[in-house]
């Protein structure tokens, strides 16, 4: 390269198209930008949502059947009330969303019992 820079030193720019309009990739940049600050600005009622769905989902996996069992409930009750309207995906499931491979390997090691039926 010139000036004196290797490849790996270079660095690519987004350099907008004919018309000022920006490349597919500067606009994928864009949305992936807009995407995090989202979710980074979860409102105080969201955030506490998403915390309790958390501990929720390791109180699932206590060892303890009472404890297991209440979260679970506790799980289902919040899914269940918050699909009043279908327009959008509801939050308590984009917030477990990340834990699903988590209470599914969960699921796969637990004894047979009825608690199991609250996986399905």
């Amino acid at each position: 390269m010139a000036n004196g820079k290797s490849e790996k030193d270079a660095v690519a720019l987004a350099v907008p198209s004919k018309g000022g309009e920006p490349t597919d990739q500067a606009k994928k940049d864009a949305k992936k930008k807009n995407a995090k600050e989202k979710q980074e600005e979860l409102s105080e009622e969201d955030r506490q949502k998403k915390e309790e769905l958390e501990l929720l989902v390791q109180r699932a996996q206590d060892s303890d059947q009472g404890v297991a069992k209440m979260a679970m409930e506790a799980m289902v009750k919040e899914l269940k009330e918050s699909t009043s309207s279908m327009t959008s995906v509801p939050k308590p499931l984009k917030f477990l969303r990340p834990h699903y491979s988590t209470l599914t390997e969960h699921y796969a090691k637990m004894p047979a019992s009825d608690l199991k039926r609250f996986f399905r």
